[in-house]
């Protein structure tokens, strides 16, 4: 009689689930990408990528008749190479798993695969934020050449922190590193991204004299036309204080690398378990224009 070999237990309709649940993405685990552009143009083959940082704008000039000496925006510019790296992650399943769910005829139960996904997806996540001192890998909010602000203490001149800040006063930080951005040439503050402790100060009355909240007041000045939270600024700002990023979000200042989505590889077996692992290539973050980029600091 023949007897069905513990190392094809795995189903077609199994890998079936499994690929939808890897595949489907979830808003919250991907705050990077749902802020930034992300660059897949680059092949998964590649080890690493190379880009052009500038670190001024470049500065034109009207030419006499016959002149020659046309301005370079070369000398601007400072080529910068990224390693791109994998993030793996991997899940497993039992012989008995699989025969339970032949037994029952339903594709096996899919929480470990979306817990795989979302490992890779949180660390893509810091590695755009933070990145990642280990691998000399630089995030948004300490890429080098953005713009640092410390912020002006409150009223009282005892803490920087939005906690001990009147509304009034969160608006005028926000507003400072706001005009960072806005007079550099052709760049606008398009994002304002914070803790989510800094978040829910944003809450706060304005000021005695409207109901409207900091939050609903920025909203009204069309100052952003996103406003985000994520953990990952926290402890980014100076001397490991938390702190807000204020940018223009344009793929021009910076992009999210991923030149391999994430994907399923075959699985492999040794008794009694399947192990089955997932890998992403990503470059983490590519900043093009650090000026364009405010972070303050001491929220």
């Amino acid at each position: 009689m023949a007897t069905m070999r513990e190392d094809a237990l795995i189903r077609p309709q199994d890998l079936n689930a499994i690929d939808n649940t890897i595949y489907e993405t979830h808003r919250e685990e991907l705050k990077a990408r749902s802020i930034f552009n992300v660059k897949t143009d680059v092949p998964a083959g590649a080890e690493t990528y190379s880009y052009d940082v500038i670190k001024r704008s470049g500065a034109a000039k009207i030419l006499a008749p016959g002149a020659d000496d046309i301005p370079l925006v070369d000398a601007d510019m400072e080529r910068h190479t990224e390693t791109i790296y994998s993030i793996a992650s991997a899940f497993r399943y039992s012989v008995q798993e699989l025969r339970q769910a032949q037994m029952s005829g339903t594709p096996i139960e899919t929480m470990k695969a979306a817990t795989a996904r979302r490992a890779i997806a949180e660390k893509e996540n810091k590695l755009v934020w933070k990145g990642d001192a280990k691998h000399g890998i630089l995030g948004v909010a300490n890429a080098e050449g953005i713009q640092a602000m410390a912020l002006d203490t409150n009223a009282a001149d005892t803490s920087t922190n939005w906690a001990d800040k009147t509304g009034r006063e969160i608006v005028a930080d926000l507003r400072k590193a706001r005009s960072a951005v806005n007079r550099l040439p052709g760049h606008q503050a398009d994002t304002l991204v914070v803790t989510p402790d800094a978040m829910e100060e944003l809450e706060k009355e304005y000021n005695e004299y409207t109901n409207q909240t900091v939050l609903q007041y920025l909203k009204s000045q069309n100052w952003f036309s996103r406003i985000d939270s994520t953990s990952d600024l926290e402890g980014m700002g100076d001397a490991g204080t938390n702190c807000f990023l204020v940018l223009d979000s344009s793929p021009t200042v910076v992009e999210v690398l991923v030149s391999m989505d994430i994907t399923r590889h075959p699985q492999e077996y040794k008794f009694p378990n399947y192990k089955i692992p997932l890998e992403e290539r990503t470059g983490g973050a590519i900043v093009r224009y650090p000026m364009a980029i405010v972070r303050g600091d001491g929220v």
